[in-house]
This record gives structure tokens, C-alpha cells and sequence, in this order.
């Protein structure tokens, strides 16, 4: 069940992806930051909810798990200071980071309330 969510979670952000940079053709890349932080806040409202244990290996684990990724994060971050674009890049990686911490933050408590 989790690699079956993975394999959703994985079609959803490429999907998402491709429809993102469709539209937006800039240097700071919106897709990977917009899917990792509402990745973060579904986690945590997952984790606030107590979701079972199987619900939340599949939908936590499996779909959120596929659909974020922190390895295109780090390879766009290397390629944004690679590429000389320090500000973008100190700005990507402390939105992506912080603003990621408080959206699983933001979602646990929401979840607590649910």
C-alpha cells in the first residue's frame, strides 16, 4: 500500500510539475516549493489528526512521501548557487526550510482541532 501511494504521490507531482512550469518560467522554482510545503502541512495534518496506523502509511507515507521531494530541492538549490544566483538561492532553501517547519507545525495543531 505505501508504494502504491508513493507511485500517486510521484504522478501527482509530476503532473503538477509539468502544469507549473507551463506557466511560470522564472528562477525561483515555484513547483518543488509549492509541492514540499504542502506536503509539510498535509504531513502535519495527518500526524495531529491520529490518522491509523494503515491510513497514514499509505496516505502520509506513501502519497505525501512520493509527492515531495527533498532531493530536487537540494539538487535546485545547488544548481541556483552553481548558477551564481546566491539570493535566489539563500531565499528558495530559508522559504523552503522554515516555511516547511511551520506548515507541519500549522497542520499538526489544525489536526489536533479536527
Amino acid at each position: 500500500m505505501i508504494g502504491l501511494g508513493a507511485a500517486i504521490g510521484s504522478l501527482l507531482r509530476f503532473e503538477l510539475t509539468l502544469k507549473i512550469k507551463k506557466h511560470f518560467k522564472e528562477n525561483w522554482p515555484l513547483a518543488t516549493f509549492l509541492i514540499n510545503l504542502s506536503g509539510a502541512f498535509l504531513l502535519g495534518l495527518m500526524f495531529g489528526s491520529h490518522l491509523q496506523v494503515n491510513y497514514f502509511l499509505f496516505w502520509g507515507t506513501g502519497v505525501v512521501g512520493g509527492f515531495t521531494t527533498f532531493s530536487t530541492l537540494n539538487s535546485e538549490l545547488i544548481g541556483l548557487f552553481n548558477n551564481k544566483h546566491l539570493y535566489v538561492g539563500i531565499n528558495y532553501m530559508l522559504f523552503s526550510y522554515l516555511g516547511g517547519f511551520g506548515l507541519l507545525i500549522t497542520g499538526y495543531f489544525l489536526g489536533k482541532l479536527i
